[in-house]
């Protein structure tokens, strides 16, 4: 019987020379994470990876600082002196015994869709492949440094993840490595050995990390997300702040600051977002200093916060959650402050408002909550 999930082998022997930097590429940092941690944290989160196999050079001194290197599922091995003497060397390890499919992937390659490999595997078993690969047309005029300009329409670039049928690709490369055939990628010695290989369409912004100008491009489509939630209790009063705007009602707010519940949450999602904790670590509420604090305050502290680390909003969503006051009257101003108080366009925030159904301290308007979601993105 098949087995439902796959090994995926990650050839990262290389030394990058085009790169230009003491470092290889695969261990320049992106963000807080290395180039090769942020692939194989993707690689772990897939639903169909069981092992990961690394191919690394005999006298690399980086793989033992990876935040991976002890995980169980994975496996360091020697790499060759190319691509395809690597992968033929995880190719022929005891780990790959108990499998019929492979994934090959680039270490330099960290921002693929698991979705994609998946839709992948399904296929090549489906229409029993021996290798099926993604691809991108091409955009840009392509000229030969020997004929000119040649017709664009008749070439492809093709990407990674690779997936294989095991036998195949080991079938494919021992041939080419026993001819003394150069192999850029798994495709390649598939067709030469007249293996059976398709191609689906890929992404664009699958980019393999070759210069180092590419680690900016790259960083460009990462972004990472937080939540953030919040409650505070009503008392006797005449308004609420919420984002920043004063909705006139005969409630006030039981609170240490000024009470603006969807600032609080909005202030924990943020910081969610860059892992710097939650509001009460900056901002404790036993801290007289902070007593009647105004909220737009703490959201600045957060955008210094991100701007030190490279981050800034890309957007919000939030949704309000009491039974009253009503919050649609006020959501052009509510959205107005939003965007002063956050320095971005009205646009990127999304705003909503529910009720629960007069259930709970909510529901017996004694409360009003905030749900906040915040996506930020690399300058």
């Amino acid at each position: 019987m098949t087995k439902k999930t796959i090994p995926v082998i990650v050839p990262a022997a290389g030394i990058g020379s085009r790169f230009e930097n003491d470092i290889p590429k695969q261990y320049f940092k992106l963000d807080a994470l290395t180039v090769i941690e942020t692939t194989i944290r993707e690689l772990l989160n897939s639903n169909i990876v069981e092992r990961i196999v690394i191919c690394v050079a005999d006298n690399d001194k980086f793989i033992e600082q990876q935040n991976f290197y002890d995980d169980p599922k994975i496996k360091i091995i020697k790499g060759g002196l190319t691509r395809a003497q690597s992968v033929f060397n995880a190719l022929n390890d005891p780990v790959m015994e108990d499998y019929d499919y492979v994934a090959i992937h680039d270490a330099a390659r960290p921002n693929f869709s698991n979705t994609d490999l998946s839709s992948m595997h399904d296929k090549l078993i489906n229409e029993k492949l021996d290798g099926i690969y993604p691809y991108i047309q091409l955009t840009d005029s392509l000229k030969s440094y020997q004929s000119g300009t040649v017709k664009k329409d008749e070439f492809y670039l093709a990407q990674t993840p690779q997936v294989c049928k095991k036998s195949s690709i080991h079938t494919a490369l021992k041939n080419c490595l026993n001819n003394n055939i150069e192999v850029p990628d798994e495709s390649f010695a598939l067709e030469h050995s007249q293996f059976l290989v398709d191609k689906v369409q890929g992404q664009r912004n699958n980019i393999k990390i070759t210069y180092k100008e590419d680690i900016d491009l790259i960083s460009k489509f990462l972004t990472r997300t937080g939540t953030g939630y919040d409650l505070h209790k009503y008392k006797d009063g005449k308004g609420i702040l919420l984002g920043g705007h004063l909705i006139p009602c005969e409630y006030s707010i039981v609170a240490h600051s000024d009470g603006d519940v969807l600032l609080h949450s909005l202030a924990d999602s943020i910081l969610g977002a860059s892992a710097l904790g939650d509001i009460g670590m900056f901002f404790s509420d036993t801290d007289l200093a902070n007593k009647g604090l105004d909220s737009s305050k703490i959201i600045d502290f957060c955008l210094l916060k991100i701007a030190d680390m490279g981050f800034e909003i890309f957007n919000v969503d939030i949704t309000v959650i009491c039974e009253s006051p009503k919050i649609n009257p006020h959501r052009n101003q509510i959205l107005k402050s939003l965007s002063k108080i956050l320095k971005i366009n009205a646009n990127k925030i999304g705003l909503k408002a529910t009720t629960s159904e007069k259930l709970g301290i909510i529901g017996n308007n004694q409360a009003i909550a905030v749900q906040t979601l915040t996506n930020l993105k690399k300058i």
